[in-house]
């Protein structure tokens, strides 16, 4: 069901990957952002959980070609 070797296979586990650390770390904002010198950070439960979809996603899709 799961093909490593496609390229969305592996961004999809590595943003679940990010996810669980999020859950794990207690996230209980909806959502935080932070601007620095080097860009915008946004995190939160929001972000978390459709980082987490999006890894689902990427990970069980068939990719064309």
């Amino acid at each position: 069901m799961i093909d490593f070797k496609q390229s969305s296979t592996k961004t999809g586990l590595i943003l679940l990957g990010s996810a669980a650390a999020g859950l794990l770390t207690g996230n209980s904002e909806l959502v935080t952002v932070t601007i620095g010198e080097t860009g915008a950070q946004l995190g939160g439960t929001i972000p978390m959980v459709a980082a987490m979809l999006i890894g689902l996603f990427d990970t069980v899709r068939r990719e064309k070609g």
